[in-house]
């Protein structure tokens, strides 16, 4: 049925089984999620608690490098993160209060 469309010209001058094999060749190598795959990058795989770095890697303190290790985990970094937020933008909470509101 297909030879019957797309047979427009003579078997020996052109043959569209042929051409369609050769134009999808390089993708029909690879399986679809291989192809999905290949288009994410690498780093999205990282698990954002595990650190990426060697063990013989020490993070340093950057306000007093005489005190050691700055954060003891990821945790403990945003927390650290949101308490020099709040410092810098002067919104006057105290540590002991709540941040957040009951209603």
């Amino acid at each position: 049925m297909v030879a019957k469309e797309l047979g427009v010209f003579e078997e020996n001058e052109y043959n569209f089984t042929r051409d369609l094999k050769s134009a999808y060749r390089r993708s029909l190598k690879s399986s679809t999620e291989a192809k999905i795959f290949d288009t994410i990058p690498d780093h999205y795989f990282w698990d954002i608690k595990a650190p990426q770095m060697h063990k013989d890697v020490v993070r340093k303190n950057r306000y007093n490098p005489f005190r050691g290790r700055e954060f003891s985990d990821f945790f403990e970094m945003r927390g650290s993160e949101r308490y020099m937020q709040r410092i810098h933008m002067k919104t006057n909470l105290n540590d002991s209060t709540s941040i957040y509101r009951r209603y």
